[in-house]
């Protein structure tokens, strides 16, 4: 388990992303990122590692739900 947030659901959540594979981890020197490796993958989220407001978990997840209806869009899996 990598530590990622000072935010233990951020924390949860963004090593959930890490164990299936799909998701890498680069560390940054303000904030840490995940980039997505699946083929055809294109985004790169943001976490925040000391958030300062109760809500940036939501945002983060909210950003997360957008990209992957996006990214299974774009695949063909889904059909807008």
């Amino acid at each position: 388990m990598i530590y990622i947030s000072a935010d233990r659901r951020i924390n949860d959540f963004c090593n959930a992303l890490i164990r299936s594979k799909r998701w890498e981890f680069i560390p940054g020197k303000t904030h840490p990122s995940l980039r997505h490796m699946s083929k055809g993958g294109f985004k790169t989220l943001i976490v925040s590692s000391t958030p300062s407001n109760n809500y940036a978990y939501e945002m983060m997840r909210r950003d997360y739900n957008r990209y992957i209806r996006a990214y299974l869009i774009q695949t063909g899996v889904i059909i807008a």
